[in-house]
């Protein structure tokens, strides 16, 4: 009995567990807004690579001819 009473007690000041949580509410926290941050962002991505792509696709149809 004595045992048991020490492994619950060495089990309930054990807060390893409660900090892995902590950080993978911290984790989940920064997912959410790098996800908010690109969707946003995307209309401007778009226009920027169809700018660029305006100036890599008439260079590469110049060279192959």
């Amino acid at each position: 009995m004595k045992n048991a009473l020490v492994l619950l007690e060495a089990f309930g000041g054990d807060e390893a567990g409660a900090t892995a949580i902590e950080y993978a509410l911290i984790g989940s926290l920064l997912s959410v807004v790098i996800i908010g941050a690109l969707l946003s962002l995307n209309g401007t991505m778009v226009e920027l690579f169809e700018h660029i792509r305006g100036f890599i696709v008439p260079a590469l149809e110049g060279a192959s001819s």
